[in-house]
């Protein structure tokens, strides 16, 4: 099978009876031998962390359909069943089970305390300075520090360094100042969600206000559209940013994947690795 890593493909037979898994041919497979306890991982010369890795996500998937948390098993009716894993990404396996979909194995990531800075602090200075207006081109628009909006009936809103200053208060009824306020929380949790400083569920609480200022922008929310830099969509009505399954901001968690990969890429016997999972 070779050095394992993103883009590998692992085949093999499960019997449901004995437990072990086998090739479809009958040859013999360092992975196979590997995941039946044959062969121990420190003893190889071509297995890495990736097939440690997979070997855990597919007893995993055992238990998983074994104790019925998903309301089915596909090895029930069989007694030796096709299994195919396929490394998607360092922290996607998908699994097979005689050619159908059956189990998604996702991977939490470890961060570092600086890592963790840079987005877990709810107030920081915003990263974007200046403002470009809406582009019809590529649905973007850049809002940065020094930007500043009018809402109308004497309101307006202003990016200072670290936060989103309101003016006008007073001006209009009660809920006109209640209005002025959630639109200017809502400003400040976009510009520190898409200069990668925030949760997407940070703007949950302000997203129908979000959605109104966009549009007075021009921006179409209602595809894929981008703010300083950060691709963003609607998911179940809720602002996420575009192809990314994990709450921490994509900056962060592609360079912790990084970290990740390099360390499943060694061998099981060149040193100690922790599954991060």
């Amino acid at each position: 099978m070779g050095i394992t890593g993103v883009g590998s493909s692992y085949n093999f037979v499960y019997n449901t009876k004995t437990g072990k898994l086998s090739t479809k041919d009958g040859s013999k497979n360092e992975f196979v031998d590997f995941c039946n306890g044959d062969v121990k991982g420190e003893d190889t010369e071509t297995l890495n962390h990736f097939d440690e890795h997979t070997r855990y996500q597919f007893t995993r998937m055992l238990f998983a359909y074994g104790t019925g948390m998903t309301g089915q098993n596909p090895f029930a009716n069989d007694e030796k069943v096709e299994i195919t894993a396929d490394i998607d990404s360092a922290t996607h396996t998908s699994f097979y089970v005689n050619g159908q979909k059956a189990f998604t194995a996702i991977t939490g990531m470890s961060y570092l305390p600086s890592e963790i800075q840079t987005f877990g602090t709810v107030q920081q200075p915003f990263k974007t300075r200046g403002y470009k207006p809406y582009n019809p081109s590529t649905n973007s628009i850049t809002i940065g520090v020094g930007s500043r909006f009018n809402l109308g009936n004497g309101y307006s809103m202003t990016v200072q360094e670290d936060f989103v200053w309101g003016e006008g208060y007073g001006n209009g009824s009660k809920a006109d100042d209640e209005r002025c306020n959630m639109m200017i929380g809502g400003l400040n949790s976009l510009i520190h969600f898409a200069d990668q400083q925030y949760f997407s569920s940070m703007t949950d609480t302000y997203t129908d206000y979000i959605l109104d200022f966009l549009a007075s922008q021009g921006v179409d929310t209602s595809r894929e559209f981008v703010i300083n830099g950060t691709h963003c969509e609607l998911v179940n009505g809720k602002i996420s940013e575009v192809g990314n399954d994990y709450v921490v901001p994509s900056s962060i968690q592609q360079k912790a994947v990084k970290r990740y990969e390099e360390s499943m890429s060694q061998l099981l016997n060149s040193g100690t690795w922790y599954r991060w999972s």
